[in-house]
């Protein structure tokens, strides 16, 4: 039985954030969707070749994490890594309103130069900029599962976050900014910066 691709795309969102290692594994079935039928069904089934898929997959390749200087002291500094190197995949789908919805698993080398694992789902608010190469540019918010070994005994925790992007279907720079999360401890103030191409 054909399920919509939104319920479809809600139900791998739950199913990653609750396992923290699952990765969304269907495939658009747009193109098996039978002949004839529903004249409506059958309508909204055709694909344009010209136009970008609504849902595509996503490789993430994380690199950088900017820590603000009047947070962290220069000793603070001198041992933190701000080159958190790692990568994950991912799915997103361009829904109904053109904005764009995410699930992703990421896995970084973090401050500390420990693993760091982030599985979650973001909703990014998009403003096509009208250029030749089909620049837009996205701002939303992102829910996710964390690992660290130094938060909760290294147990996974929930978190909500920022997220910014600029670039195309092809290829977006992704921001995301960790707020001072602790006034007893330098924690936070971050900028984390990544690469996501899209497949």
């Amino acid at each position: 039985m054909f399920m919509p691709a939104r319920i479809k795309f809600c139900s791998m969102a739950m199913l990653l954030v609750s396992m923290l290692g699952a990765l969304p594994a269907h495939a658009d079935e747009a193109a098996n969707a039978p002949e004839g039928g529903n004249e409506t069904l059958s309508r909204s089934l055709k694909i344009d070749p010209d136009a970008p898929k609504s849902m595509r997959w996503d490789v993430y390749m994380a690199g950088y994490a900017y820590h603000d200087r009047d947070t962290y002291t220069n000793a603070q500094l001198r041992k933190m890594n701000e080159t958190t190197w790692g990568g994950g995949l991912g799915r997103t789908y361009r829904n109904e309103s053109g904005n764009d919805e995410s699930v992703y698993l990421i896995g970084i080398r973090d401050s500390n130069r420990h693993a760091q694992w982030m599985a979650g789902y973001s909703y990014l608010w998009m403003l096509p900029l009208k250029t030749q190469n089909n620049l837009e540019v996205g701002a939303g918010l992102t829910a996710l599962v964390v690992r660290r070994h130094d938060w909760y005994d290294g147990r996974p925790f929930p978190a909500m976050l920022p997220v910014a992007t600029i670039g195309n279907r092809a290829a977006q720079l992704v921001a995301t900014y960790v707020p001072h999360l602790s006034a007893r401890g330098k924690k936070g103030n971050i900028l984390s910066v990544m690469l996501r191409i899209g497949m």
